[in-house]
């Protein structure tokens, strides 16, 4: 399985994040700079190539960790990648990460983690529309909406990004 992780996972730095760096690309994790749009889309092909080549790809379609456990607005690459490589959407939700690797910290320590699969959603009302940013929209809240079932979580009609930084 491929995840999208971010670029700071990946590139490396100080010796723990090197260890880090090395297991992620060694597992063909794909890099996504969230700082940059360019490179982000760029990450979205790299992506789309894992499922074109018939494997299996893992996005959070929030784009960054959950402040607080809930969930929130799914950023719309998310409805990009299934509508343009038509695979099937399988929400998933994971409880426990944060004891894997608790916010701030940098090498991971063993845990328990729980993962919990949803029925795949149906998406045929959308097929075709991958370029009107309205079905985009509405496919990601399709996706998180069926996440929120599968997980239980409360969800939060606004980007997980901008909850941060208001603190």
């Amino acid at each position: 399985m491929t995840f999208m992780a971010k670029a700071e996972y990946i590139d490396g730095g100080s010796w723990p994040r090197r260890i880090v760096s090395a297991f992620m690309r060694g597992r063909g994790q794909v890099p996504v700079d969230r700082g940059n749009q360019r490179a982000a889309v760029a990450s979205l092909d790299a992506c789309l190539r894992v499922v074109k080549d018939g494997g299996v790809f893992c996005i959070c379609p929030e784009g960054t960790r959950s402040p607080g456990g809930r969930l929130y607005r799914a950023r719309t690459g998310v409805a990009w990648l299934a509508l343009t490589s038509g695979a099937p959407v399988g929400p998933a939700a994971m409880s426990g990460t944060d004891r894997v690797l608790a916010p701030g910290r940098v090498l991971p320590r063993p845990a328990k983690v729980k993962v919990t699969f949803g029925k795949p959603v149906d998406l045929s009302l959308h097929e075709g529309s991958v370029a009107d940013a309205g079905a985009r929209r509405a496919v990601s809240d399709l996706i998180v909406r069926a996440i929120a079932e599968v997980s239980g979580q409360e969800y939060v009609p606004v980007y997980a990004a901008s909850a941060k930084t208001r603190g």
